[in-house]
């Protein structure tokens, strides 16, 4: 996936995917109310118990995740992001939903063929 690349960073996506952090940030996404133990995570997870506590502390870092006591969420402005993105995506749903943009209804059937070299 390409990304913009500038003196900021602020482009840079927060997590690769396909590694453990963005494993746990996305069940923490799933769930935005709700906070999980290391040992849930785990459970919930392909991520190896001993990795969890590490990662979770580098997505803090990062401002991705937050402790609550001794359960991890998902940060609360990265969670009101997503539910503003779900909501967004909701509402061009109810909007656009039913555009027949990409329907095949036959036309193509009807064009003049302008050979190989068209």
């Amino acid at each position: 996936m390409p990304i913009r690349i500038d003196s900021s960073g602020r482009d840079t996506p927060p997590v690769k995917p396909d590694t453990n952090a963005h494993e746990l940030l996305t069940v923490l996404l799933d769930h935005p109310d709700m906070a999980f133990t290391p040992k849930e995570l785990t459970e919930l997870t392909d991520v190896p118990h001993s990795s969890v506590h590490k990662t979770l502390s580098r997505l803090q870092k990062k401002g991705l995740v937050r402790r609550v006591d001794s359960y991890w969420a998902v940060a609360e402005d990265v969670a009101a992001s997503e539910i503003a993105n779900v909501v967004s995506l909701q509402q061009i749903e109810a909007e656009y939903g039913d555009d027949a943009y990409g329907d095949d209804d036959g036309w193509a059937d009807d064009v003049q063929d302008l050979g190989e070299n068209a």
